[in-house]
C-alpha cells in the first residue's frame, strides 16, 4: 500500500479541526472562573454546581459513539460544522439563564456540541497523514486543547470580573460563529471519511460489541480517563478555588493555576509522544508519567510550599498529564481502520463518562468535609482541609491506573514505518 503524503491540504484541514477543539475547550473549563457567581446566581452548594457543569459531560459521553460511527460512515465537514453551532446555541442559553435546569440545558448544548471534536481530529489525522504520525499528531491535538483551556482561563476570568459572567459567555458563543463559518467554507465536505467506501458486512452494535471485548481498548480508555483526572477533575473546576482557598488570592491570579495545568500538557502532549517514540516504549512512558503525577499532588495538597513553587508543581503536573493521548493511540492500534473512529470514540466516551462521575463526586466529598461555614451571600465556604482530601483521590487513582497499565499490551511495535 502506499503511504500517505503529508500535504498543505491535509496541514490546514487538520489545523481547523484543531482550533474547533480548542474552543471547545475554552467552553469546557469557562465555568471554573465562575464557580463564586455561579453558586450565587443559581444559590448552588458544590454538590450542585459540580452536577451542572456535569451536564457538559453527560451529552459529551453519551454522543461519542454516534459521532465516531458518523465519523466513519460520512466524514467530518457537516458534524464540526452543526457541532460549532450546537457550543454557540448552548452557550447562549447558559448566559440567558436565571434558573439552574435552564443553564443545565444549555451546558448540555454546549457538551453535545463538543462531542465530536476530539475525535474528529484524531480521525482526520488517522485519514489524512501518514501513520508513524497518529501518536505526534494525537499530542499536539492535545496541546491546542490544553490552549483552550488556557483561553477559558485568566482571559475569562478577567472578562468575567469585567463584563460579568453572562456578558463573558456570549463573547465566547460570538467566537464560536466565527469558527463555524471556517469549518463549513474551508473544510471539504469528504473530509475523514476515507473509509465511506469500505463495504463491511459487520453491524454497527457488531462493532461495538466487539470493541467491548477487546481488553486493549476498554483499559486503554479506562487508564487515558484516570490520567485526565488533574484535568477534568481539578483544573476545569476545583483548582481556581483550591487555590483561592490556600493561598487567599482571587479568581483571576488563582486562574493561573489551572492556566499552568494546561501549559504543561501542551508541552508535554508533544515532548512525551516524541520520547515514546524515540525510546519505543508507550507503555513505559505512561507508566512513568502516571506514577510523577500522583507524586506531585502530595507536596501540592499537604504541604503549605508557597504560591509560586505550587505554580510550578501544577506545571509539572500538567507536562506529565501529557502522556495521556497514547491511551487513544493504543486503542487506535489495536484494531481495524475500518472502525478506527468509533475505537477513538468508544475510548473518548470512557474518559469522559470518568469525568462526568469525578466533577461532581469531588463536590461530594467537599460537601460532605464542609464545616458548616457560609458567606454573606449565603453561598457555603469551604475551609483548605475540604479541599485537600477531596482532591487526594486524584493521586490515588493514578497509582489505580498505573497498576492496570501492567495488563495493557504496547503497541509501538505494530507501527508501519
Amino acid at each position: 500500500m502506499m503511504e500517505k503524503k503529508v500535504s498543505g491540504k491535509s496541514c490546514w484541514i487538520f489545523g481547523i479541526a484543531a482550533i474547533f477543539y480548542l474552543y471547545e475547550l475554552a467552553l469546557r473549563v469557562s465555568p471554573s472562573v465562575m464557580t463564586n457567581d455561579l453558586m450565587v446566581t443559581f444559590n448552588a452548594t458544590s454538590t450542585i454546581l459540580g452536577v451542572l457543569i456535569s451536564f457538559y459531560y453527560y451529552a459529551y459521553t453519551v454522543l461519542q459513539l454516534p459521532c465516531g460511527i458518523i465519523l466513519d460512515k460520512m466524514g467530518a465537514r457537516n458534524l464540526l460544522g452543526i457541532s460549532a453551532v450546537l457550543c454557540v446555541l448552548g452557550s447562549c442559553l447558559f448566559a440567558v439563564s436565571d434558573k439552574i435546569h435552564i443553564a443545565q440545558i444549555g451546558r448540555f448544548l454546549v457538551g453535545a456540541g463538543s462531542a465530536c471534536a476530539f475525535i474528529s481530529c484524531l480521525q482526520i489525522a488517522a485519514n489524512l497523514f501518514p501513520k508513524k504520525y497518529f501518536v505526534i499528531l494525537a499530542g499536539i491535538t492535545n496541546m491546542m486543547g490544553t490552549l483552550g483551556g488556557l483561553f477559558g482561563g485568566a482571559p475569562v476570568a478577567k472578562a468575567v470580573n469585567t463584563f460579568g459572567w453572562q456578558n463573558a459567555t456570549y463573547m465566547l458563543g460570538a467566537i464560536g460563529i466565527v469558527i463555524a463559518i471556517l469549518i463549513f467554507v474551508l473544510v471539504p465536505k469528504d473530509t475523514g471519511n476515507a473509509n465511506a467506501q469500505n463495504k463491511t458486512s459487520k453491524s454497527i452494535w457488531s462493532n461495538i460489541s466487539k470493541l467491548l471485548r477487546n481488553p486493549q481498548v476498554v483499559l486503554s480508555g479506562i487508564i487515558a480517563g484516570f490520567m485526565y483526572l488533574p484535568i477534568d477533575a481539578f483544573a476545569e473546576l476545583w483548582a481556581v478555588p483550591f487555590f483561592m482557598s490556600k493561598y487567599g488570592i482571587g479568581n483571576e491570579f488563582a486562574a493561573l493555576a489551572s492556566a499552568l495545568i494546561f501549559v504543561g500538557v501542551a508541552i508535554g502532549s508533544v515532548a512525551i509522544a516524541v520520547l515514546a517514540k524515540k525510546i519505543r516504549s508507550y507503555m513505559r512512558t505512561m507508566r512513568l508519567a502516571m506514577l510523577f503525577t500522583a507524586i506531585a499532588f502530595v507536596p501540592l495538597i499537604y504541604t503549605n510550599c508557597g504560591l509560586y513553587v505550587a505554580f510550578g508543581i501544577v506545571l509539572l503536573i500538567g507536562f506529565f498529564t501529557g502522556a495521556q493521548p497514547i491511551g487513544f493511540t493504543i486503542a487506535k492500534e489495536s484494531v481495524s481502520a475500518e472502525i478506527s473512529g468509533t475505537t477513538l470514540a468508544m475510548t473518548n466516551c470512557i474518559v469522559m463518562l470518568i469525568g462526568s462521575i469525578f466533577q461532581p463526586f469531588l463536590g461530594a466529598l467537599l460537601d460532605f468535609f464542609w464545616k458548616g461555614e457560609i458567606c454573606e451571600a449565603g453561598v457555603r465556604v469551604y475551609g483548605i482541609e475540604c479541599y485537600e482530601k477531596a482532591i487526594l483521590v486524584i493521586p490515588v487513582f493514578l497509582i489505580i491506573s498505573y497498576i492496570l497499565s501492567i495488563f495493557l499490551k504496547d503497541t509501538i511495535n505494530t507501527e508501519n514505518e
